[in-house]
């Protein structure tokens, strides 16, 4: 029998942006993007997060500028109780338990939390790590990464992972086993940041593609429509974006059983994927 893995998803907090800015046609209203992580446990290879979203450190980093400009773009709504550290305490799960992060990708609400889990195996792909680990200052802002969020010892303890090479998803291409066995899958999802990476979980709750930030909407995913042009000056490569949404698009019609997570969507957090 091939294993399931545990699966909790957390919300972390939220920013406030522009629904037309987020997928074209859309209204000109603000709503709430809230920042989801994924709490796994596998049967043999114990406690890994994907991501770790917000947390109060986010706050801290962005009182002096440059990082300050990150919160007059994104305005922020963040809770203490909310960082994934805090609810894990209440959950009973030590830090330490934790043994694996997945990055996602290197922007500021999806690590803000990294430095709470100081014994963790950091995993990235190496392509998103050298976009951004010269950089400081507006050259870091630029792409979305405030580096003192990184833990000190980040360089010792991360994997940091060649492409996907593995066996692919429909529409998405090769992906990487992480453990081997078909449970945690990661695939490249690239646009929006240089080596973002999805990952296709088998759960007890059913397959999760946990999808980061190549859509904002799932609307974007079901519809093909992509962010407004608006967005092209914050994201890695605008045309990878509409691709990699296609490809979702695809992957979606081809495994209609997979639920897929984009990070920030409000349809996935008013579903309960954030509960």
């Amino acid at each position: 029998m091939k294993p399931e893995i545990e699966c909790h998803i957390l919300d972390t907090g939220y920013c406030l942006a522009w629904e037309h800015h987020l997928i074209q046609g859309g209204q000109r209203r603000r709503i709430a993007c809230h920042s989801l992580v994924a709490l796994l446990r596998h049967p043999e290879h114990g406690w890994l997060l994907w991501d770790t979203g917000y947390a109060p450190r986010m706050l801290e980093e962005t009182r002096r500028l440059p990082y300050a400009l990150y919160r007059r773009v994104t305005p922020l709504s963040l809770r203490p109780d909310l960082a994934v550290v805090a609810q894990l305490e209440r959950r009973g799960i030590a830090p330490d338990a934790i043994r694996r992060v997945v990055i996602s990708h290197f922007h500021a609400d999806h690590l803000a939390g990294l430095r709470d889990f100081p014994g963790a195996e950091l995993i990235a792909l190496r392509t998103a790590y050298d976009a951004v680990a010269p950089h400081q200052g507006l050259r870091a802002l630029r792409r979305g990464f405030i580096p003192a969020l990184l833990p000190a010892d980040f360089g010792a303890r991360a994997s940091l992972l060649a492409a996907p090479r593995g066996e692919p998803l429909p529409g998405l291409g090769a992906t990487h086993d992480l453990f081997g066995d078909g449970t945690v899958r990661l695939v490249a999802l690239p646009g929006h940041a240089r080596g973002q990476i999805g990952m296709l979980a088998r759960t007890t709750r059913g397959a999760v593609l946990f999808a980061a930030d190549s859509a904002w909407l799932s609307r974007s995913i079901r519809e093909r429509r992509p962010p407004s042009r608006l967005t092209h000056v914050l994201v890695d490569d605008p045309r990878a974006v509409r691709a990699t949404i296609d490809r979702l698009h695809a992957f979606a019609v081809a495994r209609p059983e997979v639920r897929i997570v984009p990070t920030h969507c409000p349809e996935a957090f008013a579903r309960g994927e954030g509960s």
